[in-house]
């Protein structure tokens, strides 16, 4: 259930169904409104499967009948870090688990201490929470892995697609350059006739894992279909780009991969496209996939730039 943690924070930990009845002290919003709102919580709550929008609702509903600052959510599994406001000074604070599954953290915060009755009220009404957080985080998983490379572990073509899409709207009102890169793997079907499907797998595995050590922070990698791959470049140049390129293609180069038995190596070639002006992704994509049929053209193992 609930113990008390120093400094006005608690572990709520759920198994099972929790429930209890408390006699709540509520002056500054009445007794009805606090029914009210108990009895209206769970379906409301049930009305999304959108994470970010579920806390919302439930800031919106439990505002009416407990008085805070500020809401905060943050589960580290999903990315998830959702803040109302400004902490303040006075916390009441939780670690959310169902069942051995954690649910993330979540506290309440104000400029005046929480007292018991207010704390055991929060209690309850995140024990209405649980259950829909539960299918949210469910949901947000489940798309993850829709829109991820099974063998790679990058993005996908979907993902891809999604992406450059937001990039690019992003990029066009803050009036940023963005670049997109496309690559593949040299003679990828020799490396299959010579060593077998698996060691392709395993070439493909290598190469995503040198591309995620290669970039930046802010730089998105995709497999966009069989060996080839792209690189979303933000407030990215194409001069910017080229180095990224470069610092993947000589990375690469530098490979071993092993299937067990033999050692082989591989080198990609790299295609760059700017965005211009007003310009749509499939465009964008066309004139980076033209750049990596010229450095094919021109020997492979190298980058050119679609001018």
């Amino acid at each position: 259930m609930a113990s008390r943690l120093p400094r006005e924070t608690a572990k709520l930990s759920l198994v099972g169904k929790h429930s209890h009845a408390v006699d709540f002290i509520v002056p500054e919003h009445g007794a009805n409104q606090l029914e009210d709102v108990t009895a209206r919580l769970p379906s409301v709550l049930q009305t999304t499967l959108e994470l970010e929008e579920l806390i919302n609702l439930f800031h919106g509903e439990i505002s009416k009948v407990i008085t805070f600052d500020s809401l905060h959510y943050q589960h580290q599994g999903v990315l998830s870090d959702i803040n109302t406001a400004k902490r303040h000074r006075h916390s009441c604070s939780y670690r959310l688990e169902m069942n051995s599954v954690w649910l993330g953290e979540f506290s309440l915060s104000r400029s005046k201490k929480f007292s018991d009755d207010e704390t055991q009220l929060v209690e309850d009404l995140l024990c209405k929470l649980i259950y829909p957080l539960r299918n949210c985080l469910l949901y947000s998983q489940s798309q993850s892995l829709a829109l991820q490379d099974k063998l790679t572990g990058l993005n996908n073509r979907a993902a891809f697609d999604e992406s450059l899409k937001r990039e690019i709207g992003l990029a066009q009102r803050q009036h940023q350059p963005l670049s997109l890169v496309v690559l593949d793997i040299d003679h990828f079907k020799s490396v299959n006739d010579s060593y077998g499907h698996r060691a392709g797998d395993i070439a493909l595995r290598t190469l995503a894992d040198s591309i995620i050590d290669t970039l930046r922070r802010s730089d998105i990698a995709f497999r966009y279909g069989g060996e080839e791959f792209t690189l979303v470049l933000s407030n990215t140049d194409k001069e910017a780009a080229l180095q990224v390129a470069e610092r993947v293609r000589v990375a690469v180069s530098q490979l071993n991969c092993n299937d067990g038995t033999r050692t082989f190596g591989f080198t990609v070639s790299l295609g760059i496209a700017q965005l211009n002006r007003g310009e749509e992704a499939s465009i964008l994509f066309d004139r980076a996939d033209r750049a990596l049929y010229q450095a094919k053209k021109s020997g492979r193992n190298q980058t050119c730039i679609d001018e």
